[in-house]
């Protein structure tokens, strides 16, 4: 608390130097033009004089030293420093008080400190500085038949430390410069009298900028700013252009405004801007003076477009609240492409395959340019693998829609029209700034795979948006993929020594979808290679050429089912079904095909060829079974009757 009280102390004491540096580097002259006039009066038709007020501003750092005094007329020595506008002052006429305290007894200096503080009853005349920082106050040299005498007070200014009051008494004398630096009154009397004021100014305000994308909130460098502000009863705009002595300078040429780019940080150097890189989307100015000021965007980043309600902001820095936060949004556009219906990735040949495209709508979608319209077109493009066919349709199960948010758009308002792999839907021109601001373009539909996909890669589909202004810089890409299965049919019976398997043609297959005798037949369209599944009359019958090979292409990823149907000649059929799985390991790459699993067939059994020496073995044989069990059952009988 003690800091607190000794700072604030302190603070005042400093504002209470400058408020007299400033008085005594105006005043010292008018004070010495009283002595000389004190006894010359006018007549009751007094003539009027032109007080001239040039308020010059500078900080702490930059006063004069030593201090450069005042002559009454114009002065070149005082154009190095800015104008200071807005800036109020007040007249009061002193003039009886000044007298009664004179006729008291009271010395020149004495009585001229007694009405310097007096502000009697309403000012007289009131004006503040224009733009230059000048004012012009019109006042009588008499008042009651006396010379006028007047205080001048400023009246507050917030971020100024104003200057004392001003006390001006007539007539007034120039005042000359001689050789030893001395100045000395002259003898003309001044009827336009030029006063050039001082007031110390705080420039310790701050601007802060962040510069989002309306797609995501994302930082955004590469924005240009150029901030102004309007000063006098003309309201002269004026525009920040460069520094000097410790302070910004001004210019009504916005051509040669300074630019403040996002992703940097600017304050005053010795007669320069310092600059130092800031973070991502975001723009520091410091060392602004208190008071009004507009920010204005005039170029946004490259990828980005201007919105109309951002692109002025108006904003003051007072020394209550020296830092201003200011959040500045630029159009920006994020495209989504996704397969709302699927699970995973994987599906058959044939099968509708549910895409959407959303975009951003831009903030600015209505606004307009010395054109007209400034959004001339909106379009969606979507570009997709040859594997993949549109299904070019506006109504149906499968036909095309486009949304504003939740809202169907009629057909009528836009176009749709394919090209090489790949479709554009355009929104009628007229259509565009009827669109949401703010809101989400989403255009839904179905592709299918075709013949020209197998399992051995990826089918992917872009998206993104073309409105003239934007884009979405990271394409958005959905990828689909099929899958199958390989088999080849070999020879069972071969010995383990074998060096390689013998491949059976003529053998016929079926796949199934489940074990059971309610299961569906795998039909694949002899033209389109769609997928379906049917009864066993209608199925797809795969059978093997000489190579043995069994392809299965076309698959959603799952368990099947092969059944075999005709064996190889001379082979045994396939008591079992086989179970098998389609995943994305289960086919392989073009440059890496997984082997075909082997579904091995046994031989029938065989007897040897009539006429070989077997047979007359195999009559032997029998021939003497034969003849052995004749003696043994006739020898049996006889011993019994015996």
């Amino acid at each position: 608390m003690k800091n607190k009280k000794g700072l604030k102390k302190m603070k005042t004491r400093k504002q209470k130097i400058w408020g007299v540096i400033a008085t005594l580097i105006m005043v010292f002259p008018f004070v010495l033009g009283l002595g000389n006039a004190k006894n010359v009066f006018a007549d009751d038709n007094t003539d009027m004089a032109n007080i001239i007020i040039h308020k010059k501003k500078m900080t702490g750092e930059k006063v004069p030293n030593p201090l450069i005094q005042n002559s009454g007329n114009e002065m070149t020595e005082f154009d190095n420093y800015q104008g200071l506008a807005g800036v109020t002052f007040s007249v009061y006429d002193v003039t009886t008080e000044f007298y009664n305290s004179r006729a008291a007894g009271t010395s020149v200096d004495d009585a001229k400190a007694e009405v310097k503080n007096l502000t009697p009853n309403t000012p007289i005349a009131q004006g503040t500085t224009n733009a230059d920082g000048n004012l012009t106050l019109n006042l009588p040299k008499k008042q009651n038949g006396k010379d006028a005498v007047y205080t001048i007070k400023e009246e507050p200014k917030d971020g100024v430390v104003p200057a004392d009051n001003m006390v001006v008494a007539f007539p007034v004398y120039e005042m000359i410069k001689q050789t030893d630096g001395s100045y000395k009154y002259g003898t003309e009397e001044l009827s336009t009298i030029h006063i050039y004021p001082k007031n110390v100014v705080s420039n310790d305000g701050s601007l802060q900028v962040k510069k989002v994308g309306t797609a995501k909130n994302e930082g955004l460098n590469g924005a240009e700013f150029i901030i102004s502000k309007s000063e006098g009863e003309s309201n002269t705009v004026k525009y920040i252009q460069g520094v000097k002595d410790g302070l910004y300078t001004w210019t009504m040429n916005k051509e040669k405004a300074k630019h403040f780019i996002t992703g940097y940080s600017y304050g005053i150097g010795e007669n320069k801007f310092t600059e130092a890189e800031n973070a991502e989307g975001e723009l520091n100015v410091k060392n602004l003076e208190a008071g009004a000021y507009t920010l204005e965007e005039v170029k946004a980043p490259n990828n980005a477009a201007l919105i109309d309600n951002q692109t002025k902001t108006s904003f003051t820095i007072s020394t209550e609240k020296q830092t201003v936060e200011l959040t500045i949004k630029n159009d920006t556009s994020k495209v989504e492409k996704t397969t709302p219906q699927l699970e995973g990735k994987d599906v058959a040949i044939g099968e509708k395959i549910q895409y959407q495209i959303s975009v951003n709508i831009p903030s600015g979608i209505a606004d307009n340019d010395s054109n007209g319209n400034k959004y001339v077109k909106f379009n969606l493009v979507d570009t997709h693998d040859a594997a993949l066919t549109f299904d070019n349709q506006t109504s149906g199960d499968y036909g095309y829609v486009l949304y504003d948010g939740e809202k169907v758009i009629s057909s009528k308002k836009y176009q749709v029209t394919e090209q090489d792999n790949g479709f554009t839907v355009a929104v009628n021109p007229e259509f565009i700034p009827s669109l949401t601001p703010g809101g989400t373009l989403k255009f839904v539909y179905f592709m299918h795979l075709n013949d020209k996909a197998d399992p051995t890669k990826g089918f992917k589909n872009e998206a993104n948006v073309d409105n003239g202004h934007t884009s979405d810089p990271n394409t958005p890409s959905v990828e689909v993929v099929t899958g199958g299965k390989r088999f080849i049919k070999v020879d069972g019976d071969v010995t383990s020594d074998k060096t390689s398997d013998k491949p059976l043609a003529g053998a016929s297959f079926v796949v199934r979808d489940q074990d059971s005798n309610t299961a569906k037949y795998l039909k694949i369209d002899d033209t389109t290679k769609a997928v379906s599944w049917v009864d066993a009359k209608e199925a797809t019958i795969f059978t093997t050429k000489k190579d043995g090979l069994v392809p299965i292409t076309g698959l959603k990823y799952g368990t099947y089912f092969l059944e075999e149907t005709v064996a190889p000649n001379d082979y045994v059929l396939l008591s079992n079904r086989i179970e098998f799985t389609v995943n994305g390991d289960s086919y392989g790459t073009t440059e890496n095909l997984i082997n075909p699993e082997k579904v091995p067939n046994k031989h029938k059994g065989t007897l040897p060829s009539t006429g070989g020496k077997g047979i007359y073995a195999f009559i032997a044989i029998g021939t003497i079974a034969v003849a052995g069990a004749v003696f043994y059952f006739t020898r049996g009988r006889k011993q019994t009757e015996a």
